[in-house]
């Protein structure tokens, strides 16, 4: 976020969206979204004395047929399917080396670690 724009990003079907939005913007999150991260208490104590509203849909007099997913204004533009082949994939057993090789390689690709 900046002084002029919001820029966000979801997962989706394939992949993540990155969606940017002017300022002022309203973002709605439905029920599968991630938990909230816990607040940082150096920069809730540097925020203290902010008084940031919660806003709900009465209260910016909204229309609640024009809210939530069945009211979004958002246009799909494209749809990928991604198929992955079978020489894209591998197998691991339960063993304890399997399950070792696995580590290192998610380790090595930078997925973990």
């Amino acid at each position: 976020m900046d002084s002029r724009s919001v820029t966000v990003k979801r997962v989706i079907t394939g992949g993540v969206e990155t969606v940017k939005a002017p300022l002022p913007c309203v973002l709605t999150v439905n029920g599968s979204a991630a938990p909230c991260r816990p607040r940082n208490a150096k920069l809730l104590m540097g925020r203290k004395n902010y008084d940031v509203p919660a806003w709900t849909v009465a209260d910016v007099d909204a229309d609640p047929d024009k809210c939530g997913l069945s009211g979004s204004p958002t246009k799909v533009k494209k749809i990928e399917n991604i198929v992955f082949q079978a020489k894209e994939s591998k197998r691991y057993g339960d063993s304890d080396a399997d399950i070792a090789a696995l580590v290192d390689e998610l380790a090595v690709n930078h997925i973990i670690g």
